[in-house]
């Protein structure tokens, strides 16, 4: 990360903001205290107003198809997490009252790239 970007949190707080969401959410996986792997800062990043840091928890050995790492998108204006990729790449949001998912649209709307093409 370049020095003149100015963020409101740290590699290190990502990662503590990451740790408490999976505790309180009672999700798998390891989030290792490496912060060269373990957690990425975004400058953009889609469906985030702002900058965003991603903290990757191993979930490895695993025994289905998927990815070996869920991922915890965290907004760096708000300070929490915004949703997590799951295993397969899906975005899931635990703290939202419709049952952790996407809304349906929300969820379509993740895929399509360009609404312009669907109104020709």
């Amino acid at each position: 990360m370049s020095e003149e970007m100015k963020t409101k949190l740290t590699s290190g707080q990502a990662i503590q903001i990451a740790k408490e969401y999976q505790k309180k959410h009672n999700l798998y996986g390891t989030i290792h205290e490496d912060k060269d792997n373990s957690v990425k800062f975004y400058s953009e990043f889609y469906r985030i107003k702002g900058s965003a840091w991603v903290v990757l928890s191993d979930i490895g050995p695993k025994k289905y198809e998927g990815e070996d790492e869920i991922t915890f998108v965290i907004s760096d204006e708000e300070g929490i997490v915004d949703h997590v990729l799951d295993h397969n790449g899906i975005p899931q949001r635990y703290h939202s009252s419709s049952n952790g998912d996407y809304s349906d649209e929300e969820f379509e709307a993740l895929f399509d790239d360009s609404e312009d093409e669907l109104e020709d």
